[in-house]
């Protein structure tokens, strides 16, 4: 199975993904925690009511062809979109994998590339 060393590796690695995970809600949750809307700001007395008006709407919407079905099924294929909990916790569970893979990478990078110690030389 897994030696001592691979063990002590992947405990490391289960630990900095969880850190990371943590971390990514905890600013998450920080930022989005007052769930307010945007402030509506009023117009300054000056401006008049109809200097700011919407864009004309065109009398008939582009339809794309994605919308017709083709070929001889006749049917298209829908997908559900995801929810956006789902969107977060797969961001959050990609983001966490990624920092964990980095900072296992940059340890064994420093393991590798350490200058060697030099025996005999001990100070106390």
């Amino acid at each position: 199975m897994l030696g001592a060393g691979n063990r002590a590796s992947v405990g490391r690695w289960v630990a900095d993904f969880a850190l990371a995970f943590m971390l990514f809600w905890a600013v998450a949750l920080a930022l989005g925690a007052a769930h307010a809307r945007a402030w509506a700001l009023s117009l300054p007395v000056g401006v008049p009511g109809d200097a700011i008006s919407p864009d004309r709407v065109a009398a008939r919407p582009a339809r794309l062809g994605a919308d017709r079905p083709s070929g001889a099924a006749g049917q298209s294929i829908r997908k559900t979109p995801a929810s956006p909990e789902q969107a977060r916790l797969l961001l959050s569970l990609a983001l966490a994998a990624l920092a964990a893979g980095n900072l296992g990478f940059w340890r064994h990078l420093r393991r590798v590339y350490a200058s060697p110690r030099r025996p005999g030389r001990r100070r106390g």
